[in-house]
């Protein structure tokens, strides 16, 4: 017995005592209260997850709209190629001439006429089905077709609305032909449009949608580029005068650049002086140059600053519809030469006299062009068709014809090729060749 009561005391020293039962009696105010502090925690905290995602999302929203705008900024902002001319930013602008500048001739709208110089009837269906016409079209063609009495050239007359249909590759392949006669004027001078830029072309044009989108549709490839040649159409759907100026003032927009030089403290500054210098123009360049280097976190400048008299005057310009006849004929020549005159010399409108200036006073360079220096674009027989004066990297100053439609401004080589390739698309690819003046 004794051993018995040992080991029922050593069981229950070592099993755990009970422990002590507690009872709460809670009102309902205490209950409320637990539930807030236990649940409103969790309440808020989800609350917290989703208003992050919420607030990811927004932001989300808001930087794809942010690269959206600054894509599109970025798609018209470019940086030129580093050289002795320093760090040039350039910006995709479009130039439009005045209204003043625009008139709207009974002949702009006159229905279309294909003239076919040197052709017979039998040539002409000849050509016909080679650029891709149906018989059916053929047919239509044909007997819209009378022979001038005068010359014995066919002389097509085709509908707006089959002109309207012509598929792209069958008007470019007619158009080349028809373009290489001067009697085919609306063939030979057309509009051109880089394909990436179209759109840009027609903004806040307001001309109507589908005014727009026939423009576009009635476009044809010529190399990289698109041309269009049948304003004449266009011109007739619109209601009224106000409306064509538009539409001839949309068409004439130019592609052309502002370009400015940006500086800091790690610009070679002596470079940029001898390089924007050009012309023995030191003393007018150094100071504005050197002030911006001197600026705290840098500067940049408007080129057009840097340039001499003559071109800061011209930039971004078109000469008066109304002016004296000697200030319409100035074109690309009298342009190009005339680059570092302080007084402009108008014997440069003859090509004759513009020719032999190049030629004796200017020599060829193969390569390393500076500010001044000429580019002339040349056809396949050797005839000069353009000029314009370097400026950096790629960039021309340039005016494009003469008249009060074409602006003095600034382009890429590139698309100055371009859009001469387009103008003399009848007579092959165009020779490129620089020219620098010779020491006085």
């Amino acid at each position: 017995m004794q051993t018995e009561s040992k080991s029922s005391a050593k069981m229950a020293a070592v099993q755990p005592s009970p422990q002590p039962m507690v009872h709460l009696r809670l009102t309902r105010r205490v209950y409320v209260v637990l539930l807030v502090v236990l649940i409103v925690p969790w309440v808020l905290l989800a609350a917290a997850w989703l208003a992050r995602d919420l607030l990811l999302s927004f932001h989300g929203s808001k930087a794809s709209a942010n690269v959206k705008v600054d894509a599109k900024a970025g798609g018209r902002v470019t940086y030129a190629a580093p050289g002795p001319w320093g760090t040039l930013r350039c910006t995709r602008i479009a130039i439009e001439p005045p209204s003043e500048a625009i008139f709207v001739k009974p002949e702009d709208e006159a229905p279309s006429r294909w003239q076919f110089v040197g052709y017979t009837m039998d040539k002409l269906r000849e050509l016909f089905a080679a650029v891709g016409f149906s018989q059916e079209q053929i047919g239509s063609l044909i007997e819209r077709t009378r022979v001038d009495p005068a010359t014995g050239t066919p002389v097509v007359s085709p509908t707006a609305e089959f002109v309207i249909n012509m598929v792209p590759l069958t008007r470019q392949r007619l158009y080349k032909a028809l373009a290489a006669f001067p009697e085919n004027p609306a063939q030979r001078f057309v509009s051109t449009f880089r394909p990436m830029y179209l759109n840009e072309r027609f903004e806040d044009s307001e001309l109507p949608p589908e005014v727009i989108a026939d423009i576009k549709r009635m476009t044809y490839p010529h190399g990289d580029i698109l041309l269009f040649a049948d304003v004449n159409i266009m011109l007739a759907r619109m209601p009224d005068p106000r409306g064509k100026v538009r539409l001839l003032k949309a068409l004439a927009r130019k592609n052309t650049l502002l370009v400015e030089l940006e500086i800091n403290s790690t610009s070679n500054i002596e470079n940029l002086v001898n390089y924007w210098a050009a012309g023995g123009r030191a003393k007018d360049i150094e100071p504005l140059l050197t002030s911006l280097w001197r600026t705290p976190g840098g500067a940049s400048v408007d080129i057009s600053h840097l340039l001499p008299r003559f071109a800061r005057q011209y930039l971004y310009t078109f000469a008066y519809a109304s002016g004296p006849e000697i200030e319409l004929r100035r074109d690309c020549h009298w342009t190009s030469l005339n680059f570092f005159n302080l007084v402009p010399d108008d014997r440069y409108v003859n090509p004759v006299f513009a020719y032999e200036v190049v030629r004796s006073g200017y020599y060829v360079i193969s390569g390393g062009t500076r500010l001044g220096d000429l580019v002339l674009l040349a056809n396949s027989k050797g005839k000069l068709v353009h000029s314009a004066v370097c400026i950096a990297d790629d960039i021309v100053f340039t005016k494009n014809g003469a008249g009060s439609t074409q602006p003095w401004m600034f382009m890429k080589m590139a698309d100055l090729l371009e859009l001469y390739e387009g103008t003399f698309q009848s007579e092959g690819p165009l020779q490129v060749m620089y020219y620098r003046k010779r020491a006085d």
